[in-house]
């Protein structure tokens, strides 16, 4: 879940919505499915920090890559692969948010991260309001409310169990992710390969950080790796990307909840690690906030025949 899931965010914001399609929700469907597998991944691996930043980054820089340049030559595109001062700050936004959100997965519990990760509509929402001067409307800022109820709650629970670094750093990524949104809102432009550049950058300073002392990533957690970078999430974020061909913006945007129900039941199957009672209130808190934005936003856009923003996911 790091910022290259904007790949289906920075896209898809000219693609016209087609009549109505089944094949829609189950594209979309199995995209929101395949995201929940990306922390899961993570956790198989079972290698120290720096060593997966670094594993983690050459993949998704390499897949992203890939993409890129087999979609200019299909489109024509002459946009350059770093596109301006967005496509720098876009990079470096992306770089910290790589870094900080293998760091999470290492030291917080997986509802944690997904609960708090599940914040970064609310701090894109807050940006806009704040640096682009839009509207934001009473029930908006009612679910942001929520939102940081929930988050306060996780955060007293990380005091007293010790995961309280995690999920700053969990934090520190919805964060990053949403500055990064913003500033592609405010310029318009494309800027998916800044997406690579993040990743490789992110794989280049961890490489200075691994030594034979502290490298403990095996063959196995290598190809889990490979498995979560250069299959599992470019492949979600193609899928959600195509899911606003066919069905409403808004209803692709509800998918993304996804993440917040199954990684943790994936962790608990897996792993037997369940969020303490305190975590998974604040989670139910923050799950229920996103859920009346999510269908605030629909039903606006039904009323005003318009179709609603679809709502930034980290990465």
């Amino acid at each position: 879940m790091s910022a290259v899931r904007n790949i289906s965010l920075l896209s898809t914001d000219s693609m016209p919505v087609r009549s109505y399609d089944r094949r829609g929700l189950a594209i979309t469907a199995i995209g929101g499915m395949l995201f929940t597998l990306d922390v899961p991944l993570l956790r198989l691996a079972a290698g120290d920090p720096w060593t997966m930043i670094f594993a983690r980054g050459i993949c998704l820089a390499f897949a992203i890559s890939l993409w890129w340049y087999f979609y200019r030559r299909a489109s024509g595109a002459q946009a350059p692969f770093i596109n301006g001062w967005p496509g720098i700050a876009v990079a470096v936004t992306n770089t910290l948010a790589n870094i900080m959100f293998i760091a999470a997965v290492t030291k917080t519990t997986a509802a944690n991260l997904v609960f708090i990760l599940a914040l970064n509509p609310v701090f894109c929402t807050i940006l806009s309001w704040f640096f682009l001067r839009e509207v934001v409307p009473r029930t908006v800022w009612l679910c942001i409310l929520m939102a940081m109820m929930g988050v306060a709650v996780i955060g007293w629970d990380g005091l007293s169990t010790g995961t309280y670094i995690g999920d700053l750093l969990a934090a520190g990524v919805a964060l990053c992710t949403a500055i990064g949104l913003t500033i592609v809102r405010r310029s318009g432009r494309n800027v998916v390969p800044s997406l690579a550049v993040g990743s490789m950058v992110s794989a280049f300073i961890a490489y200075w950080f691994i030594t034979a002392d502290t490298s403990s990533l095996t063959v196995e957690g290598w190809g889990w790796i490979a498995l979560n970078g250069l299959l599992v999430v470019p492949l979600a974020s193609g899928l959600i990307a195509i899911g606003p061909k066919y069905i409403p913006a808004a209803e692709v945007a509800m998918f993304f909840l996804l993440d917040t129900v199954f990684t943790p039941f994936w962790i608990w199957m897996i792993f037997g690690e369940l969020p303490t009672q305190r975590a998974f209130t604040g989670g139910l808190i923050i799950f229920l906030s996103l859920m009346l934005l999510a269908a605030w936003r629909y039903k606006t856009s039904k009323v005003t025949g318009t179709e609603a923003a679809l709502p930034p996911h980290p990465v």
